[in-house]
């Protein structure tokens, strides 16, 4: 291998571990071809998940329990490798945690496939690392478009199904 493929195979694995970043986008990062010879240039998307939740705490047999409800909201940069990361989360009750993974890729038309996991967590803190529930979708999201998911339930099994989350979500594949 020559000194120069060397070099650019490993400034393009040093820029994508490092999520180049410039003027607020990543940097697109050429990247030698399956064949070896010739660069490629990495197709970046920003995509963005927004929407709104309810969690439902069920303190014991008498209590009304404990609401809490609020805005989903989070984007980042995606290309066409798989990038897991958990996105957002929130608690409540003191003793319930509700988290958000994602990960996309794009197509060569802009497309972006978008892989999401909702989890919900339930036990004596909401630091706790008690799985009650999990939620996994990938949904396809045509350049420039939104895709609606409507009313996911998450809900704790142990308790008779008292301690639940509800989580409506819209994909924004933006330009």
């Amino acid at each position: 291998m020559s000194m120069r493929r060397r070099a650019v195979g490993m400034l393009a694995a040093a820029t994508t571990a490092a999520g180049l970043m410039v003027a607020g986008a990543p940097a697109a990062v050429a990247t030698p071809s399956a064949a070896g010879s010739a660069a490629t240039a990495s197709v970046w998307r920003n995509i963005a998940l927004t929407g709104t939740y309810t969690i439902r705490d069920d303190e014991g047999i008498f209590a009304a329990g404990t609401y809490c409800s609020g805005n989903v909201a989070s984007e980042g940069w995606v290309n066409e490798v798989r990038t897991p990361s958990v996105w957002w989360e929130t608690t409540c009750g003191g003793e319930i945690r509700v988290e958000k993974h994602v990960s996309a890729e794009t197509d060569s038309t802009g497309g972006v496939r978008i892989h999401v996991t909702l989890q919900f967590y339930e036990g004596t803190n909401d630091t706790n690392t008690d799985l009650d529930a999990e939620y996994n979708f990938n949904r396809y999201v045509p350049a420039g478009q939104t895709s609606t998911v409507s009313e996911i339930t998450l809900r704790n099994g142990e308790n008779g199904g008292k301690d639940w989350a509800k989580l409506n979500l819209v994909l924004h594949n933006n330009r």
